[in-house]
């Protein structure tokens, strides 16, 4: 990867906000000369699409057909965005990447630290920083039922909760840990500033 590409992942609970900050962090960055761009999982692929579908409640997946189509749906998003943009010396500002494969699928910790070694196996490239909007499953239910809509796969807080164990168990050491109950602008300068201190340190 050249010096001037990077590769930021944004993870979180269903409403902890990530794809608003991830595409706020991204347009930021665009303005101070940092050419990045913004990405997510699933993809517009045939297998994301499926994949939507189904985190919308509209059909019916079982679990290892929801792990089959992640991978299959991820090899596409490394092979055709990821890893052209890195190899191209852009870099990539992403709402949510394997690590929320193994924090969904994982039926339980040692479950999610087997899908997420699953994923690496595959050789899928590393980000140089994961940003997790920390959430309690509480505060994100409440925030669902505010913003309304269509109830959705793992919209039960008993799954919340299960899935930010996951998380909790599976990411990496470094990962920032962000209150995601802040300001959203206070979230956004936070992200920036640590994303724009990493690359001047890397060169």
């Amino acid at each position: 990867m050249p010096a001037s590409s990077h590769f930021f992942v944004f993870e979180g609970i269903d409403g902890s906000g990530k794809t608003t900050v991830s595409k706020k962090v991204s347009e930021l960055l665009n303005t101070k000369s940092i050419p990045n761009q913004w990405h997510r999982e699933p993809t517009e692929s045939v297998h994301g699409l499926k994949l939507r579908e189904f985190l919308k409640g509209n059909t019916k997946l079982s679990p290892e057909e929801q792990l089959k189509l992640f991978l299959l749906d991820r090899e596409v998003s490394v092979n055709e965005t990821i890893l052209p943009a890195l190899k191209n010396g852009k870099t990539i500002v992403q709402d949510r990447y394997y690590f929320s494969t193994a924090a969904y699928q994982g039926k339980d910790e040692e479950h999610a630290a087997d899908i997420l070694y699953m994923n690496e196996d595959k050789g899928f490239p590393e980000p140089n920083r994961v940003y997790f909007l920390d959430l309690s499953p509480e505060e994100a239910l409440e925030r669902r039922n505010t913003r309304g809509g269509q109830k959705e796969a793992f919209d039960d807080e008993k799954e919340q909760t299960r899935i930010y164990q996951n998380y909790l168990a599976i990411l990496p050491e470094s990962t920032i840990f962000v209150d995601a109950t802040a300001d959203l602008e206070e979230v956004v300068n936070f992200c920036v500033e640590d994303i724009l201190k990493l690359i001047s340190e890397s060169h």
